[in-house]
């Protein structure tokens, strides 16, 4: 199948930002403050001796490298005296998935429309589901924030529910939800994946989780709020975060955006994979500075898209489908739920 020179897809997960509260002994819930301090760093960084050829800067004395380097960021942490912090955001699962938002080639239409059905059908969405939800009760979308707690608790409110309060959190999750099975063996875990299978398979299907996070940090604990993407400039902050007006107080956030990479963590599909990375179309992996499916792997979401033709024959053709092939089919869906341009370029 050839890619058209008009090809998208609407987001079928929509993530908001991320909101910090601060929960008080009193009962008291306000927004979590934040400051702006000036730090005395050290001379460090191999710009600050080497030129850009590798070689020692001339100019740089022993004395120079020892001079104090000022500057000023923005600063968080848990004020004293609170009792955990609170975190909420909201997340809809769609069915935009099911067709493109604009395809210029209507045989291509055709085929991805079919592609999608036949995958419900002799694949299934529990798999993605199962991921997506994994990632919202862990907690992954806490980022930093997660990793030094005494205790993390997280909650689901769904709609459309007939009791939303029915729900039951999910509590202490490191000390009770070690390892994947554990998440899936909670009481409403199946039902929470029915919403969002349903919401995926169904016409006009949609469901809406708001998300909490309750959390437990040491005296004064800094937290990490997302920051705001600058150049560095002399004499500006270097750490800027990006915030929202909580209860009319400028308060952090953790963006829209990273709480979306968050979820979207689930491509383990990848060769020689030994660990889940972001659904992106060349498997990027920003910590590693490397992308997993470069085109030259064969697994790049291009290039599996053109064979979009030859997996619906052998979907139609049987029932029993190699893993490889599967996985494949997982990957392909998962960036249409992710949504954006996917034609060839010039074409």
């Amino acid at each position: 199948m050839k890619l058209p020179n008009g090809l998208s897809y609407m987001k079928s997960i929509e993530a908001s930002d991320v909101i910090f509260l601060v929960n008080w002994p009193d009962g008291r819930k306000t927004p979590l403050p934040y400051t702006s301090r000036v730090a005395l760093g050290m001379k460090e960084g191999s710009k600050s001796a080497y030129k850009y050829d590798g070689q020692i800067d001339a100019d740089v004395t022993a004395y120079s490298l020892a001079q104090g380097n000022p500057h000023e960021i923005d600063f968080c942490c848990v004020p004293y005296g609170a009792e955990s912090i609170e975190c909420e955001f909201s997340v809809s699962f769609a069915s935009s998935l099911r067709k493109p938002f604009k395809c210029s080639d209507p045989e291509v239409k055709r085929t991805l429309v079919q592609l999608i059905k036949l995958y419900e059908e002799k694949v299934g969405w529990e798999e993605l589901a199962n991921r997506f939800l994994e990632n919202i009760c862990n907690g992954r979308w806490l980022w930093r924030n997660n990793e030094c707690t005494y205790s993390t608790s997280i909650g689901i409110k769904p709609w459309p529910w007939e009791d939303e309060k029915a729900i039951s959190p999910f509590h202490d999750i490191r000390k009770n939800y070690a390892g994947t099975n554990h998440f899936r063996d909670h009481k409403d875990w199946d039902n929470l994946i029915k919403l969002i299978t349903d919401a995926f398979s169904q016409p006009n299907g949609l469901c809406i989780f708001e998300v909490s996070a309750t959390f437990r940090l040491g005296t004064n604990a800094p937290i990490y709020p997302s920051q705001v993407f600058k150049d560095s400039v002399k004499g500006e902050k270097n750490r800027i975060y990006q915030s929202t007006d909580v209860d009319g107080e400028s308060s952090p956030i953790l963006g829209c955006y990273k709480t979306g990479a968050a979820i979207a963590t689930i491509d383990d599909w990848y060769p020689d994979a030994d660990k889940p990375i972001r659904i992106s179309h060349y498997g990027a992996h920003r910590e590693d500075v490397y992308c997993y499916r470069h085109p030259n792997t064969g697994k790049d979401l291009f290039t599996l898209l053109e064979k979009a033709d030859q997996y619906l024959e052998q979907l139609q053709a049987t029932d029993v489908l190699p893993d490889e092939m599967i996985n494949d089919l997982h990957f392909i869906v998962a960036n249409l739920i992710k949504g954006g341009l996917l034609q060839q370029k010039g074409t």
